[in-house]
């Protein structure tokens, strides 16, 4: 391996580019600043480090990671980050400013800002998330917001001993996956494989470390739909839970749509006259808008929520809000709230996600057409599918209504006993 880096930029870029990780981690001395040296470790990681004496003592000071486009902050060359990205040019220059300020009697080390803490790269991550998004375009808001949650939550308190970045191996990623639950397993492996296929990790680490990793099985496919008593069991618990989670339960029951979907129901994507939802398609798991119809039993339970208002006295646009500034979010305490209203002895292990299912299943019972089910559930991946999903644009509009309006006079006859959610005094 040469002793040194070529003088000329771009002769030091292309050198760079082409150099193969060291079987040991290696130094190599810029030809042109003194004292400058690029760090290569074996995993491919590139680093600017400049030696230098401070009081009298030899001193390293690491001003930062190699990326050859470098960075476009205003700061650079005011600041010291071992995470900023630098180009030959820049490293050049904050290195003759770290050996000036030595020369001074001033310590450079002083200056740095800690920026290899997981927290920060977490946080700028899930703010790219949001505004530039990774492939183009932002994610969904609530894409974004379950990243926040799971980093909270499963990843960063079991990663606290991490100091920097360049740290972490596969090895790291599967000792964490192993202290999950499975389901929490595979939400942090997702996180995690998105965070470190980003180029700025990519770049500090040296590579995407999480193809090394073993990902959790994959989940066996569910198939659980509540029986008919289940359905009344839950009717019931539902009613004594009260708002915000119970009539969440009962509008994600009757209408058969996804949790987030109706958790995140704001009052301005209800029609004036309480007969359809209309999702938007940054609100909707395949990004198609959807129209959701509102059948009598439904709109009877949308009539008797609360309207939240905010610290201003303002009504918040969430329909099921605890804060009336963002949607519910408590689905956990929820659902053990809901679980012990069913009593005992207690359903057989179930989901939320099982009331979809069993909507579904019970519009078939009804002898809805395939095709109108999946319309219901904007899930157009079965019958209608290939060339005739291409140039099948109708909505079945009336065929959802007709449907929905089935399964809601079904669902009084299966919980005949709970006609009070008809009157809207409850």
């Amino acid at each position: 391996m040469p002793n040194s880096i070529p003088g000329q930029f771009k002769k030091a870029a292309a050198f760079i580019d082409n150099l193969e990780p060291p079987t040991t981690r290696q130094e190599i001395p810029d030809s042109t600043q003194s004292g400058l040296y690029l760090v290569v470790q074996p995993s491919g990681a590139l680093s600017w480090a400049v030696r230098t004496k401070i009081d009298g003592k030899a001193a390293k000071v690491t001003i930062g990671r190699y990326d050859k486009e470098g960075s476009k902050d205003d700061r650079i060359g005011t600041l010291i980050s071992p995470t900023q990205a630098l180009n030959v040019t820049q490293a050049r220059a904050i290195a003759e400013r770290v050996r000036n300020d030595a020369k001074r009697g001033n310590d450079p080390r002083q200056q740095k800002i800690d920026k290899t803490g997981l927290a920060t790269w977490f946080d700028d991550f899930v703010k790219t998330a949001r505004t530039t998004g990774f492939k183009g375009r932002p994610v969904k808001s609530s894409t974004a917001d379950e990243y926040e949650r799971i980093i909270a939550t499963s990843i960063l308190p079991n990663w606290n001993h991490v100091t920097d970045i360049r740290t972490i191996d596969y090895r790291d990623v599967e000792k964490l996956l192993q202290k999950l639950t499975p389901g929490a397993r595979r939400n942090a492996f997702a996180v995690l494989s998105a965070f470190f296929r980003w180029k700025p990790v990519a770049r500090a680490i040296g590579r995407n470390i999480i193809e090394l990793a073993e990902a959790p099985a994959k989940p066996s496919s569910r198939d659980r739909v509540l029986t008919h008593d289940e359905i009344k069991t839950v009717w019931k618990a539902a009613e004594k839970c009260a708002y915000p989670f119970g009539p969440m339960v009962q509008l994600l029951l009757l209408t058969g749509q996804r949790r987030d979907e109706i958790a995140e129901l704001k009052w301005s994507e209800i029609s004036a006259d309480l007969t359809a939802i209309t999702l938007e398609a940054s609100r909707t798991k395949n990004s198609r808008p959807h129209i959701v119809p509102i059948a009598p039993l439904a709109k009877t339970i949308i009539e008797a929520l609360p309207r939240i208002v905010d610290a201003d006295g303002g009504p918040s646009d969430y329909v099921f809000t605890t804060t009336a500034t963002t949607p519910f979010s408590g689905f956990s305490n929820g659902k053990k709230t809901l679980d012990k209203h069913c009593g005992e002895p207690a359903l057989p292990e179930w989901h939320l996600h099982d009331l979809r299912r069993t909507c579904a299943t019970e519009l078939a019972k009804l002898g809805v057409k395939q095709e109108v089910t999946e319309a219901i559930l904007n899930h157009k991946t079965g019958k209608v599918s290939g060339v005739a999903a291409i140039y099948n644009r109708y909505e079945y509009e009336s065929e959802k209504r007709n449907a929905l309006e089935q399964w809601a006079i079904r669902m009084q006859a299966i919980t005949v006993d709970n006609v009070a959610v008809l009157r809207k005094s409850a």
